[in-house]
């Protein structure tokens, strides 16, 4: 078996073939000069035991998927200009990180459509947009990465936050003179676990940083932004909607902008959402005219 067929097992990439909602989304792509993409995690997982289920995250398949999408639209059109439909509950942030990167780079003008949860590592795959489209359901997250404590895994601001607290409580009492309380707590803080923490959240602010800069937004811009959405938010669940959103300083434009376009592509969610799955499914559109074939029959 070939590099090919092995990487095609473990992906779920191919041009929309739904005749239906592909002629209309055909029609977008064509009215916008664009092509047209979705990356979504259906929300049902794939039983792959009688106890044990997989559902879809940002992984090793998705980097092999995104850049076989990637090089599949090449090979047929030179437009660099990407609606992108978004529809993840995140996962590896060094994944996220590489196909945000990769969409950013490819692509000169991407808007991002978010009918309902780009969480996590899907939040950094929707700041890949010169604009995000949101609409009254839809869900960014902040990006505070996981951290090791103890033999699990919680958000970095929480082993930092915690650190801090600690480290509070003897501010106005000598170690020799405090409660057993404190001690014991002060006892569990892992100096290590501390700076990987840190580390992690530092080098999220700079992965955020560099898409936002590709995207167009001013280095003081990135900066606050990437500060904010990483160590600005209570928990890592919390909700950001399109007015937080805005808040931020992204550029998020309403879903009445785009009535078209945002009720086709929540049809378009609406085909592979509820489908069993452990990946992303990968779709897209390109409309003839932009295909490279096109342009030599114009010559």
């Amino acid at each position: 078996m070939g590099t090919a067929d092995s990487i095609n097992k473990i992906i779920d990439v191919n041009e929309e073939d739904d005749p239906t909602l592909s002629e209309k989304l055909t029609e977008i792509s064509k009215k916008h000069d664009a092509v047209l993409m979705a990356c979504i995690a259906p929300y049902v997982g794939l039983k792959i035991s009688p106890t044990k289920t997989v559902n879809a995250q940002m992984g090793l398949s998705e980097e092999f998927a995104v850049e076989t999408a990637i090089n599949q639209i090449q090979a047929k059109t030179d437009v660099r200009k990407l609606l992108l439909l978004v529809n993840s509950p995140g996962g590896l942030v060094q994944s996220s990180y590489k196909v945000a990167r990769a969409l950013r780079k490819t692509f000169k003008e991407i808007i991002v459509f978010v009918p309902h949860i780009a969480a996590s590592g899907g939040t950094l795959l929707a700041l890949t947009g010169n604009r995000i489209v949101m609409g009254m359901m839809s869900q960014l997250s902040p990006l505070d990465p996981q951290a090791k404590s103890g033999d699990g895994a919680v958000s970095a601001n929480s082993v930092v936050d915690a650190h801090q607290f600690v480290t509070r409580l003897f501010d106005d009492i000598a170690v020799e003179d405090a409660p057993y309380s404190y001690k014991a707590l002060a006892d569990k803080c892992d100096g290590v676990d501390i700076r990987d923490a840190l580390a992690s959240l530092s080098l999220m602010e700079e992965y955020i940083r560099e898409i936002l800069e590709d995207c167009g937004y001013s280095k003081e811009k990135c900066k606050k932004i990437s500060n904010r959405i990483v160590r600005g938010f209570k928990t890592h669940d919390e909700v950001i909607n399109i007015d937080k959103a805005k808040k931020l300083g992204l550029n998020v434009i309403p879903h009445s902008d785009f009535p078209t376009e945002w009720k086709l592509f929540r049809e378009w969610l609406a085909k592979y959402m509820l489908q069993s799955a452990d990946k992303h499914v990968i779709r897209f559109v390109i409309s003839e005219n932009l295909t490279k074939q096109s342009e030599l029959n114009k010559k």
